[in-house]
């Protein structure tokens, strides 16, 4: 028999949180995710996505074990922003039983249905800003930083259930060498030296004066991925709420900002890949222990994610992308980390993807959203 419990208590929101590690406790590429960061994202009072928009959590239970869980999305910004009455869900878990899967799928058409919703697009946790896409290939390898990763059956459970392709997202290996031929050198030079004939500049961003940058960085960033499919603006609350997570694990020369007239018109940013110190933390928490693996494991630290990059469309196709890789590459490489992934690059995003491979970039990971029509 299986059951579908909403999520109300703190008791079973510490489930809902702590059931991948169950889940995937005998899996070597497994993650888990720092429990306070979990408890903070849920919580109604601190995220600023429950301002504007309604989410719901369930939890299923298979002869009263837990089996499974799933959240259930109403992104009002979304349906204002593109008038499209579709819904989405994320978070989604399932051990390996297709009924617990379906029961929760079940729960997500209907749930959808009642808040007239009439399509479901995911897994996005909670938007396309956030961590999304089932992975469906690259299972060999853990997840780097702020990325998916889940039990292969999962593609075959939705696909069974009716979900079909959305979107596909790939992941790109970059090391070191991949800027340092002679021919890329060349290329490299040459557009520099156009770049400061058009007074176009790159620094670091100023920590010291973060209200600041991130105001103008906002605009950017919106601007830039206005044409990408599935991109929703971020408020004022939300970008800036991404910003302060960023700060505490990104140096400041892991973010750099394009400028000319002293506005703002591009950027690049990096994090070092705390996964690699995460994976340690089987509990997923920092105190008591934790904290002493976490410091001993973070000087370890030698790969990284390219976590965006966004140029303002005037300004594209001047080498700006190529510089900004260079330049990153650089100081990561100032950081002894000499390799790193870049994510998400959409399969429709053909510019990106050119520059990724001219750079040498191997694509390594396939990630996957799909849709239902309810």
């Amino acid at each position: 028999m299986i059951e579908i419990c909403e999520v109300k208590s703190k008791r079973e929101f510490r489930r809902f949180i702590q059931f991948p590690k169950l889940l995937y406790r005998e899996d070597p590429c497994y993650v888990p995710e720092l429990y306070v960061s979990q408890k903070a994202m849920f919580d109604r009072e601190k995220n600023p996505f429950f301002k504007h928009s309604k989410v719901d959590f369930f939890l299923a239970y298979k002869e009263k074990q837990l089996a499974g869980r799933i959240a259930l999305i109403r992104n009002n910004n979304h349906i204002l922003h593109t008038g499209e009455k579709c819904g989405f869900f994320g978070f989604f878990e399932s051990i390996n039983d297709f009924d617990v899967a379906k029961t929760l799928l079940d729960k997500a058409t209907d749930w959808h249905r009642n808040e007239g919703l009439t399509s479901i697009i995911g897994p996005e946790n909670f938007t396309t800003n956030d961590s999304c896409g089932m992975l469906i290939s690259g299972f060999d390898m853990p997840p780097v930083v702020m990325m998916p990763y889940n039990k292969a059956y999962y593609n075959d459970f939705l696909v069974r259930y009716g979900f079909e392709k959305e979107m596909d997202l790939f992941s790109y290996f970059i090391d070191d060498q991949n800027l340092t031929s002679p021919s890329i050198e060349m290329v490299l030079k040459r557009i520099t030296d156009n770049l400061n004939a058009s007074d176009i500049s790159i620094r670091t961003i100023n920590f010291k004066i973060l209200d600041q940058e991130i105001s103008a960085l906002r605009k950017v960033y919106n601007q830039s991925n206005k044409d990408n499919w599935g991109f929703l603006p971020l408020t004022e609350k939300e970008f800036k709420e991404l910003a302060l997570q960023l700060r505490q694990f990104v140096p400041e020369k892991l973010v750099l900002i394009v400028e000319k007239d002293k506005k703002q018109i591009g950027f690049i940013v990096a994090i070092p890949d705390l996964n690699q110190v995460l994976i340690h933390l089987t509990s997923g928490k920092l105190l008591p222990f934790g904290i002493l693996k976490f410091l001993w494991y973070k000087r370890k630290i030698n790969n990284a994610r390219i976590l965006i990059l966004g140029i303002l469309d005037e300004f594209r196709n001047k080498g700006i992308d190529m510089i900004l890789y260079k330049k990153i590459q650089e100081n990561l490489a100032t950081l002894g980390i000499y390799r790193g992934e870049a994510c998400y690059v959409m399969e429709d995003n053909l510019k990106m993807k050119s520059i990724v491979k001219k750079i040498g970039g191997i694509s390594i990971k396939k990630y996957r959203i799909y849709k239902f029509v309810c």
